[in-house]
């Protein structure tokens, strides 16, 4: 069976697309895939990640990006109850898609500790609003992909408004399908200090990494991303 395309919608200069297959759903972004519900691995590993890495049970958690909400599942799941989630989604079209299709086999129930937004990620670390954790999960990497203005995001002075938006022992976190020399050393001008970690591979045709963003030396717990 093939993907079939269910819903499609605009957002600036990004075309989006909904697509199923036997119970699965996958968004497409421009006509390349973003993500899709038969390989989520790196998404749920990337949740749990954030959650291993807060500074304390009432950590305030900033995701950005919706997609399928996996990464949002997996982070609440190891949350138990615990911490405060925002998800910044820019757009209302995948919001209504995941509340429509999605939302039923990736994040049933209800979750009071959590708050999904339609918002452009980049106004929030504008705001200087103050996160224990700040997931970028928006586009396949540090590079602009869903729409050009997420350019921004990824350079310096992007970067410096995510470190101003981090509470004292604040952590990033940034999924990317690539290793980034550029964006680490980007990184590294805004104040961070900068880590990669590779995730254990559910495809063998493709790579997942996590960038790692402290304000200090190490990573406080020294732990390291694997994926189930």
């Amino acid at each position: 069976m093939t993907w079939t395309l269910i819903e499609s919608a605009t957002e600036r200069d990004a075309v989006l697309e909904l697509y199923r297959k036997d119970g699965r759903f996958m968004i497409r972004a421009n006509g390349l895939e973003l993500m899709n519900g038969f390989h989520h691995e790196s998404e749920t590993a990337l949740g749990a990640f954030a959650a291993e890495l807060a500074p304390s049970q009432s950590a305030r958690f900033l995701v950005g990006g919706l997609g399928l909400g996996y990464t949002t599942a997996a982070l609440l799941e190891a949350l138990d109850g615990h911490g405060v989630v925002t998800v910044a989604e820019l757009s209302s079209a995948v919001i209504d898609w995941f509340d429509r299709h999605v939302k039923v086999s990736a994040l049933p129930g209800t979750h009071d500790n959590l708050s999904i937004i339609n918002a452009d990620i980049a106004d929030l670390l504008a705001a200087r609003n103050c996160f224990d954790a700040i997931i970028l999960d928006v586009d396949n990497g540090p590079e602009p992909l869903v729409t050009a203005a997420n350019a921004g995001l990824y350079a310096v002075d992007g970067l410096r408004a995510l470190r101003s938006s981090l509470s004292e022992c604040g952590i990033a976190l940034l999924w990317s399908g690539f290793q980034s020399a550029d964006f680490a050393a980007r990184a590294k001008e805004a104040g961070f200090t900068v880590t990669c970690e590779p995730f254990r591979r559910e495809r063998a045709d493709l790579d997942h990494y996590v960038y790692v963003l402290t304000k200090d030396d190490a990573l406080r717990s020294g732990a390291r991303v694997t994926k189930n």
